[in-house]
């Protein structure tokens, strides 16, 4: 025997007790007797030594089917006589070499570039579940080819295993694999796996191999399983793992770097399980289990049915949130985190910044729009990034308003007196009011200022608010904004219009001071509000003003309700006069007014209104 001989001999006593599968790199054959003998069968035949399978083709509809028809038979073929590349470390080798399309390389490119001399292409042809009637038929189809070195084709089959669903047996094996199909781990019917592993359990007794002298016959693995395929498991949660085999035999499954041993409840069916630890992150492991037998002989057999994913690192926080105030709702948007393995957020709505959560939300973008919200109410919303694990990042935490114009959430609130001049966004909040209006006020062409219902203002003699910009109140009939007298003080104008841009008054109580409204252009709303008892007229319009005056209250005016002049068009629709001085409506413009859709008391005439009007009957 020359020097090569020994060194071959060596080598293979030296991996005769290995398993058969590890969990990276190359594994190890079957013990042998004799090296010699074995390495004289294997080069009569042209057999290689060290074989890969290759990535499959998969011409199905099931991409599904790509890694658990693969898994499948690897540990089948793992029991031959040969020292097999682990699946994953095939992966790794055409990844590093930025290889995409593995069937774009040729045996021989494979060969090379994985340092094997053996290697198993092939394509999935079938997967899939067909029913007729009230059964369903299981088909699992391939087409292999086993090359050596020299490139010729030592082997090749085409084949397809057809059978009828069955149920999930009851054994410790059986209740895992039922909890699994039942949460849809698995992604794919239990019984395409079966099918799948019928097939490589024929394939394998087809498949050449160089003899094994005189070996014992190492245990038996049917199936290994485990909870935690197709999820991502974190602190405190269980991994249970299964074992079907032979009976008597020393179980233990192998996760990462932990052993987990493995109880034999039934003849040949074996289960442990283990909580996850706070400190255990694993990405895309496998679940190797073992059996052991009396005379110290170990079969490996990989499950197939999904990698383990153990994620204990909660995602950062999310940054960048706004929110848009809408009708009865709050829009929220926030930028996610950088973290790949975020699939979700929470958006809960707190009693308070650190209170309980009156309501919570999943969404899978990054906005969200919180609904049901009581209008101007303050709300405080948190938002988590959640990964697939369920870890929660830590929270961030902010206060909008539901409002019917979506600028009330970006509006800077305004604090004590009002002041001189209004620019950009501003707020009138109840929580801070009432307000003093003691001197002239603008809101500047630039302004807008937004008024919650409920805000008190007290008009000093030389309060005035100009609008330039725009206006917009919002009370109502049960929470009005009150417009009252500074404490020993009338006012004789307040409120001047001068503007062409948007304003809207709702729910307003001018009750006393002078002539509280003052309409000179621009097509304002006035709706639901109360004139009344106002010394001089409550309203006057004037210039090219098309106001619209709805739903309002004009009551004892001392010089007249409403003062028309100019080219002023407004529009009067559903109002109510009452006892107005000396007249109702006073209309000096150049255009007739319809007062048809009105109540008046005294009722309109002659003697109520002046000027040109279209009157209605009126009680």
């Amino acid at each position: 025997m020359n020097n090569n001989k020994i060194v071959i001999c060596l080598l293979l006593w030296l991996l005769s007790g290995c398993a058969v599968s590890t969990d990276s790199t190359v594994t190890a054959a079957p013990a042998v007797q004799s090296g010699e003998q074995i390495e004289q069968v294997r080069a009569a035949q042209n057999l290689p030594s060290t074989v890969a399978i290759m990535p499959f083709a998969n011409e199905t509809d099931s991409e599904f089917a790509f890694e658990a028809v693969r898994r499948t038979l690897s540990n089948h073929f793992s029991t031959t006589n040969y020292r097999w590349l682990h699946w994953r470390d095939v992966d790794n080798r055409l990844a590093l070499a930025g290889i995409d399309d593995p069937s774009s390389l040729s045996p021989a490119q494979a060969m090379e570039l994985l340092g094997v001399d053996g290697v198993v292409v092939g394509n999935i042809t079938h997967f899939n579940k067909t029913f007729a009637g009230i059964y369903a038929q299981i088909a699992v189809g391939v087409e292999l080819t086993f090359y050596n070195a020299s490139g010729d084709v030592i082997w090749s089959v085409e084949d397809v295993r057809r059978s009828h669903a069955g149920g999930v047996s009851t054994n410790p094996v059986g209740i895992i694999m039922n909890a699994l199909a039942s949460a849809r781990h698995l992604y794919g019917d239990v019984n395409l796996y079966r099918a799948a592993d019928d097939l490589g359990r024929d394939l394998v007794k087809e498949f050449p191999q160089p003899a094994v002298l005189g070996q014992r016959e190492k245990p038996s693995i049917i199936d290994v399983v485990h909870s935690g395929a197709g999820q991502y498991l974190k602190y405190g949660d269980t991994l249970e793992i299964a074992i079907e085999g032979d009976a008597n035999m020393t179980a233990a499954a192998l996760v990462g770097d932990e052993v987990i041993d493995l109880e034999e409840v039934a003849p040949g069916q074996y289960t442990g399980s283990t909580v996850i630890p706070r400190d255990l992150n694993l990405e895309d492991a496998v679940v190797t289990g073992r059996l052991q037998d009396s005379f110290g002989q170990v079969t490996s057999w990989i499950s197939p049915y999904g990698l383990l994913n153990v994620d204990n690192v909660a995602p950062a926080a999310v940054t960048h949130v706004t929110t848009l105030s809408k009708d009865g709702a709050i829009e929220v948007e926030w930028q996610g985190p950088a973290d790949s393995d975020v699939e979700a957020y929470e958006v809960s709505r707190l009693e308070s910044r650190l209170g309980q959560a009156l309501s919570s939300m999943s969404v899978m973008d990054e906005s969200a729009l919180v609904t049901g919200l009581t209008n101007f109410r303050p709300q405080t919303l948190a938002i988590r990034a959640i990964d697939r694990a369920g870890n929660e990042s830590e929270a961030v935490v902010v206060q909008s308003i539901a409002a019917p114009d979506p600028r009330f959430g970006r509006a800077a609130v305004v604090k004590g007196a009002m002041p001189e001049v209004i620019s950009g966004v501003r707020r009138l909040t109840e929580a801070d009011s009432p307000y003093a209006v003691s001197v002239p006020t603008r809101i500047a062409t630039d302004g807008v200022l937004l008024i919650d219902p409920g805000v008190e203002l007290r008009v000093g003699s030389s309060g005035t608010v100009t609008v330039l910009g725009e206006l917009h109140v919002f009370g109502d009939r049960s929470l009005p904004v009150r417009v009252n007298d500074a404490a020993g003080q009338t006012y004789s104008e307040f409120l001047v219009l001068q503007t062409e841009r948007p304003v809207t008054l709702r729910g307003i109580d001018f009750t006393g001071g002078g002539l509280p409204l003052q309409i000179l252009a621009g097509r304002p709303l006035v709706e639901s509000c109360t004139f009344e008892n106002n010394r001089f007229s409550a309203v006057t319009i004037s210039g090219s003003a098309r106001p619209t005056i709805r739903d309002s209250r004009i009551a004892a005016a001392g010089s007249s309700g409403v003062v028309i002049e100019g080219q002023a068009q407004p529009v009067f629709v559903g109002n109510e006069f009452v006892a107005n001085q000396p007249f109702h409506l006073q209309n000096g413009s150049s255009y007739q007014v319809n007062l048809t859709n009105n109540t008046f008391e005294p009722p309109a005439s002659n003697m109520t209104v002046l000027g040109d009007a279209l009157l209605g009957d009126s009680p």
